[in-house]
């Protein structure tokens, strides 16, 4: 057969490489969209998450509950200053003292039958103990709110868990429960948080009345006047 019969297949290589390079970029250009827009979506929920968590944060600072987990916090670290600054302590102590008083001159009063015509006597020189046996009583409890949590998140977390918050305006009703009894509280807003007002606790009530009712029993009896006797006798 003869050169000129021949027929000649000519490959451009160069042109096939070109054409397989644009493939692949476009192949890769799409991936890349692709990953590109789910990264903007995965990148766009993470700050609206961080965000939303954030704002919440922010207003639960502001909360009644955020007030009382310090006041957990501080009264498990023993921070007496910290706890001052959180309660009221003498308004909440004016609140107890009737509760005490109810206790002591109930039916089932600790205070012996034969020792209660002296309370209203030593009514009055029992306040001063009562303020302090509340106080003392008050960090107990609130001690136990949150036992075991060294994180001040968690302990937030857990007095959350544990609170029922009736807010109205400056005021809120919160009861909590304190092992296996509720504890109501009035807190008050005081600037930007929250202070403990008073205190409604009816097993702190009775515990305190026992412990003056010895002293009740102790104190010396007023003693009665004699009836005057005509004639001198």
């Amino acid at each position: 057969m003869s050169q000129r019969g021949r027929s000649r297949i000519v490959i451009d290589v160069a042109r096939v490489q070109e054409e397989a390079r644009r493939k692949k970029q476009r192949r890769f250009g799409r991936a890349g969209r692709l990953l590109s827009a789910t990264a903007l979506v995965v990148i766009a929920v993470v700050a609206a998450a961080l965000l939303g968590g954030y704002l919440w944060w922010r207003s639960f600072e502001r909360s009644p509950v955020y007030s009382l987990a310090l006041l957990v916090d501080a009264s498990q670290r023993d921070d007496k200053q910290a706890v001052e600054s959180l309660i009221d302590a003498d308004q909440i102590a004016q609140g107890f003292i009737p509760q005490v008083i109810g206790k002591l001159t109930a039916p089932d009063s600790p205070v012996p039958s034969q020792a209660r015509a002296a309370l209203p006597s030593a009514i009055p020189q029992m306040l001063p103990r009562v303020s302090e046996g509340v106080r003392d009583e008050i960090e107990q409890d609130l001690k136990s709110l949150a036992k075991g949590h060294t994180s001040f998140v968690l302990t937030a977390f857990a007095v959350r868990s544990l609170a029922d918050v009736k807010e109205q305006g400056d005021k809120a009703d919160v009861t909590v429960n304190a092992g296996d009894r509720p504890i109501e509280l009035t807190m008050a807003r005081a600037g930007e948080g929250w202070k403990v007002v008073a205190v409604k606790d009816d097993k702190t009530a009775g515990d305190i009345a026992t412990r003056l009712a010895s002293s009740v029993s102790a104190s010396p009896q007023t003693p009665q006047p004699q009836p005057h006797r005509r004639g001198g006798r």
